[in-house]
């Protein structure tokens, strides 16, 4: 088998090559549903806001969830406006289209990465390899599977051409490179929070490959780096707290020791990028295998001591890569269990490609030539292309991913609620009930289970024992504005319409865009012939966001 009439391959063949392939391995994802993990909110639930395209300019100005009251943790404009453009092709197709958008990201991700890995001066050959490793790995299912994992790619899109265009002004020191540089940086960080290490890997190679005297030689270069780096910093920053009203985020955030508390995490996503054998749809650290990543880095060393004319720039490059693109995952809020979803992975694990580069040769396996070395990266890829395949069905719907949630994360409480939630849209209340009892078993202080038990008692007509439940979930989470909002409705059924209407004051109290709560104080009103009351809380509606 001869694999020379790869180098003689044009660009546009190359990407066809790419695309047709990473197509073959996801073209199931096209008829997928959503999963109810961010999709429905981002998605299906967000129709009528997304569907209008004079809201652009409000995404800029508020949480990427639309949390009110400067809320959330997620300034992510870019990736929203995503989402409307899904949207124009009409609400039947609104899914397909957010299928189809996210494998056509990730192609279009892997196709720069090619180029990318090619003006770091690898061979054509080689960047191709790893680009078709990179395309049809296991780690990248959840990126085309599940549409709010096209966050990743979406970042790659943006962070490959800036690195891109800033080793070009490296090379030829035009002013272009360097404005195109700050321009997809900009919308790097206006894609995700993790877009702050792109200039820290520019720093990392200008120093590990340049060295001092280069950067001397060429120092008005660099110091126009820093202060655009800086100025961006410093203008991003800025509006991310103006639109948040905290930099970090509204949540529990200790960053330095969340840091150390998830430290272990690299260990089972570093086997998950070598052996992806025990991947999860919602993986949680209790539940990783430490297993495969100790393997994977007991071979590393090995072959790391024993090999000869290693290049070490290349290799603390690699290491530099994956270390500072996985540092922002490891940063969780303190206040909840931490998930470590294997989509943050597809930027980081392409720190191996430098590593691997730059270990060298082991005497023992020399037999490997060019020959050997394709027919064993085909083969890697004909290997991970089924595991994806077999891996894609775990996102086909909710049912399905929730189910593997709870098979491959069994100690995270939240995936049984929501498997339960799950099974509860679908009307198969007995396993629905089931399930949330199983995650107040493994967790008593888990948010949302009761409140899901009380709408299945009220289902059956049991308000009395909705009531109780209700009440165990506001001790839990005390505004949680569903559960009073649902305990209103029971008291309602009940009879007692007085409380009910103070539960559904309280509910517009914490959440004064709650229109169903507004709707049933109306009926309230009016049904006590408070016809002013009435008017003034239908006038209160109409100025709600929703």
């Amino acid at each position: 088998m001869n694999f020379t009439f790869l180098n003689n391959l044009k660009n546009w063949q190359i990407f066809l090559m790419l695309a047709g392939i990473i197509f073959l391995v996801y073209s199931a994802t096209l008829s997928f549903n959503i999963v109810y993990l961010d999709d429905n909110v981002l998605v299906t639930d967000s129709y009528s806001y997304n569907k209008d395209l004079s809201n652009i300019p409000g995404v800029f100005t508020e949480d990427i969830f639309r949390a009110p009251n400067q809320g959330g943790s997620y300034y992510r404009p870019i990736l929203r406006t995503t989402f409307m453009l899904d949207a124009q092709f009409g609400e039947g197709l609104v899914i397909f289209m957010s299928h189809l958008d996210n494998l056509l990201l990730h192609i279009f991700a892997v196709c720069l990465l090619f180029g990318l890995l090619i003006k770091f001066g690898i061979k054509k050959e080689t960047a191709l390899w790893f680009s078709l490793i990179f395309g049809v790995h296991p780690l990248t299912a959840e990126i085309v599977a599940w549409i709010p994992g096209r966050n990743d790619s979406l970042l790659a899109v943006f962070a490959f051409p800036a690195i891109w265009f800033f080793l070009d002004l490296l090379e030829t020191g035009k002013m272009r490179s360097y404005f195109w540089h700050l321009f997809f940086l900009a919308a790097a960080l206006l894609t995700k929070e993790t877009a702050v290490i792109v200039p820290v890997i520019c720093f990392f190679y200008a120093v590990i490959f340049m060295g001092s005297k280069k950067i001397i030689a060429n120092l008005t270069n660099y110091l126009y780096l820093l202060i655009g780096w800086l100025s961006f910093y410093l203008g991003w920053f800025l509006i991310r707290k103006a639109v948040l009203g905290s930099a970090v985020g509204n949540a529990d955030y200790h960053i330095i020791p969340s840091i150390f508390q998830n430290l272990p995490s690299l260990v089972p996503a570093v086997g998950k990028i070598f052996l992806p054998f025990n991947l999860s749809v919602f993986p949680v650290l209790q539940d990783m295998t430490m297993v495969y990543g100790a393997i994977v880095l007991a071979l590393l060393l090995i072959w790391l001591i024993f090999s000869r004319n290693k290049n070490y720039r290349l290799i603390f490059f690699g290491a530099a890569w994956f270390s500072l693109f996985i540092l922002p995952t490891l940063i969780k809020p303190m206040d909840v269990l931490s998930d470590f979803n294997e989509n943050r992975i597809y930027l980081p694990m392409l720190g191996f490609i430098f590593i691997l580069l730059g270990m060298g040769r082991v005497k023992f396996v020399e037999f490997i030539n060019k020959k050997t070395f394709a027919i064993l990266a085909l083969l890697l890829i004909l290997a991970f292309s089924s595991i994806t395949i077999y891996r894609n069905r775990y996102f086909e719907d909710k049912i399905a991913f929730w189910t593997n949630a709870v098979a491959t994360s069994p100690s995270f409480a939240f995936n049984y609620n929501n498997l339960g939630a799950m099974y509860y849209l679908d009307g198969r209340y007995d396993l629905a009930e089931k399930e949330f009892k199983k995650a107040l078993e493994i967790n008593s202080q888990e948010k949302l289970p009761h409140n899901n038990l009380g709408l299945i008692y009220a289902r059956r007509g049991d308000f009395e024992g909705a009531i109780k439940e209700y009440e165990a979930e506001l001790k839990i989470h005390p505004y949680y504005t569903n559960a009073l909002y649902n305990m209103g409705l029971a008291y309602w059924n009940i009879g007692k319409k007085d409380k009910a209407a103070q539960k559904w004051q309280e509910t517009i109290s914490v959440n004064p865009n709650y229109a169903d709560a507004y709707n049933a104080l109306i009926f309230y009103y009016q049904e006590k012939g408070d016809s002013k009351t009435a008017e003034n809380y239908y006038s209160a509606l109409k100025q709600t966001s929703f």
